[in-house]
């Protein structure tokens, strides 16, 4: 596919997994280049690339060690 154009439609369903680098290397270069050239597609991408961000970001906030300690001695008291 590396010689080949991609089309909006499939651009899109594939933008997920070229995020996560889930394509092959062929299929990589031929995204990169459609969102070079397509405003709507690049913010499509963007839009995606944001969401995983703050998803990432969502997932690294630690719980408070008094909350931790209150589950154990909740556990505790079950056992």
């Amino acid at each position: 596919m590396s010689d080949e154009t991609i089309d909006c439609t499939d651009c899109q369903d594939q933008v997920h997994d070229y995020l996560q680098r889930e394509v092959s290397e062929d299929l990589s270069k031929s995204i990169t280049a459609h969102l070079a050239n397509c405003d709507h597609c690049d913010d499509v991408y963007k839009t995606e690339d944001d969401l995983n961000q703050i998803i990432r970001t969502s997932c690294e906030t630690q719980t408070p060690e008094e909350v931790i300690a209150r589950i154990r001695k909740h556990i505790a008291e079950l056992g």
